[in-house]
């Protein structure tokens, strides 16, 4: 599985890239989807013309036949980062029974 990252208003770390990828590594539990690629865009939340503290995370899904995005707005990125991974396997899980029952 691929994973990019990009950011255009957030330093990305070595800290937050490990973060990201120690939650992927949990996807490795739907092989029979075939997760090509996944990419990961964080940025800050922008209101008024301001950019605030707030972290916006949004993860696409690249699956055999099919692509899924999600996005999450929290507090700090790593709130943002819980809440979007949580309806990225929510998401795989119902594709996978799916799948299963075709």
């Amino acid at each position: 599985m691929q994973i990019m990252f990009s950011s255009k208003t957030f330093e990305l770390t070595d800290k937050v890239k490990s973060f990201v990828l120690e939650k992927v590594e949990r996807l490795q539990k739907f092989p029979s989807l075939g997760i090509n690629q996944l990419q990961v865009v964080i940025d800050r939340v922008k209101r008024g013309g301001k950019t605030t503290s707030e972290a916006q995370v949004e993860v696409v899904a690249q699956l055999k036949g099919a692509r899924y995005a999600f996005k999450e707005v929290g507090d700090n990125l790593y709130q943002a980062f819980y809440r979007v991974f949580n309806k990225v396997e929510k998401k795989l899980v119902r594709e996978k029974e799916e799948r299963r029952g075709r």
